[in-house]
């Protein structure tokens, strides 16, 4: 769906010819007819007050889960699960659906998710529950799923059976985890390699407060890396 309107515009005592502004009311692109890129960036200035970085561009207020439909049986596969949201744009590259898994045992100081830490924090579901939730209509259109904490790598065999699951559908996925990619692999543990086999990007280590400033797009804190299948 297109959202479009057309104005005439007005810089100083000189008047600009008529416009037609289109938004993508899904995806919120902006497409201008009938200014040149400079025309635009002169009329934003004088429109809009400066801006400032603010390195967020998550949604709020979102509620985290309190019931799924399905609770963990039979022996599937299972997650805890703290949140799902969609139409986050700092937790990876593009338009992305986040899965917020629960428990931590870092604790890192100054976390924005301290409501995450206890291990019986959230709600316990079934992976193709998560799934179907994660993969919901609603989040298109959609670049991937980022998956986050508390800590995901505190469920290894909910985890992994998530990240398949996830490929076999086709979606590029974004993993952040406190530990560091030595501090994994060291674990010698095959499901570990398997997740990171799965990972396209790896985003590790702990925040850390006092290296929040200027962390960039996607981290934390400078000392966060940017890993690009982990496994390679």
């Amino acid at each position: 769906m297109f959202l479009s309107s057309q104005a005439t515009f007005y810089t100083g005592v000189a008047r600009m010819r008529e416009t037609t502004w289109i938004i993508d009311s899904k995806s919120g692109a902006l497409t201008v007819e009938g200014l040149q890129q400079s025309e635009l960036a002169q009329l934003a200035t004088d429109l809009l007050a400066p801006g400032k970085q603010v390195n967020c561009a998550r949604p709020i207020n979102i509620e985290p889960l309190r019931l799924s439909s399905a609770q963990a049986m039979n022996g599937e596969p299972s997650l805890r699960v703290f949140r799902i949201y969609h139409n986050s744009v700092v937790e990876g590259p593009g338009r992305r659906s986040v899965l917020q898994t629960a428990g931590c045992l870092l604790h890192c100081a100054g976390c924005i998710a301290v409501e995450t830490w206890p291990l019986d924090s959230g709600v316990e579901m079934e992976v193709r529950e998560v799934v179907e939730r994660v993969l919901n209509p609603e989040g298109e259109p959609r670049a991937g799923v980022t998956v986050l904490g508390g800590e995901p790598f505190l469920q290894l065999d909910g985890l992994l059976a998530l990240m398949k699951a996830l490929k076999r559908r086709g979606q590029h996925v974004t993993l952040y985890t406190g530990y560091t990619l030595e501090e994994l692999t060291s674990r010698c543990d095959a499901r570990i390699e398997d997740i990171l086999a799965l990972t396209d990007i790896l985003i590790d280590g702990p925040f850390v407060k006092e290296l929040s400033e200027n962390a960039g797009e996607w981290r934390g804190s400078t000392n966060q890396a940017i890993i690009y299948n982990p496994t390679r």
